[in-house]
């Protein structure tokens, strides 16, 4: 079936959040008078996953998640936890600083949004997390203008992998999931969640990968739309 809507995974396809993440980790650790490393790095990342995946399961709240994430990495670098909510979240609010001053789109995003802004396809973004902290990156990184919608797990009350948190987006932008295409990094949550709900799907993999569907970077999309191999 003919292509009639692309929709994108945020973090890790359009933004890259590795880098930014990274550049806020080391600024907060200097901030906080100790030295960064690449094992330290490695743990935020880890910490950062888990309890953003307790986030979406609605284990915890936004908020919380944030001061679990430091209550469990501060000891890893050698620093003691805040006794009070209140403490940790005036810490966070460093490392955030560090990391919004940081944030930062993939060099091919905009070009993938606007080549496909050109030939009239409506074109949107599916994200697991916080509506206001997502659209704040879509914004700061510029990409908002080439955007026709933005889909946020806190608005849709579902989250990816879930078959509803991309047949509501369908629903809104009028086009069927089969006429479709999603784009992620996560193949289990965005390809074979998108898959799973009706819709068609590429994995983006930076990293390059011999798996049927994938491609390393979004400038292969225009092509892989006019061949029709999806």
């Amino acid at each position: 079936m003919q292509i009639r809507a692309v929709l994108f995974d945020l973090d890790n396809t359009l933004f890259d959040h590795p880098s930014s993440a990274r550049a806020g980790v080391d600024a907060f650790l200097q901030h906080l008078g100790t030295k960064g490393s690449n094992e330290l790095t490695r743990s935020w990342f880890q910490i950062e996953e888990v309890n953003y995946n307790r986030f979406l399961a609605k284990e915890l709240t936004f908020q919380e998640q944030r001061r679990e994430r430091l209550r469990q990495f501060l000891p890893l670098a050698g620093l003691s936890v805040p006794q009070t909510s209140a403490r940790i979240d005036e810490l966070f609010t460093k490392y955030l600083e560090n990391y919004e001053d940081a944030w930062m789109a993939f060099p091919d995003a905009a070009p993938a949004l606007k080549n496909l802004r050109a030939i009239g396809m409506p074109v949107g973004v599916i994200t697991n997390g916080n509506h206001d902290q997502q659209t704040s990156k879509v914004n700061r990184i510029g990409l908002e203008p080439l955007l026709d919608r933005v889909f946020s797990s806190e608005h849709i009350n579902h989250a990816k992998p879930a078959q509803e948190a991309f047949l509501q987006p369908c629903r809104s932008m009028n086009v069927s999931p089969a006429a479709t295409l999603y784009i992620g990094d996560n193949y289990r949550v965005d390809v074979e969640g998108a898959r799973n709900a009706g819709l068609q799907a590429l994995h983006l993999n930076r990293e390059g990968s011999m798996r049927e569907g994938t491609i390393q970077s979004l400038a292969e999309l225009p092509l892989r739309l006019v061949e029709g191999s999806l």
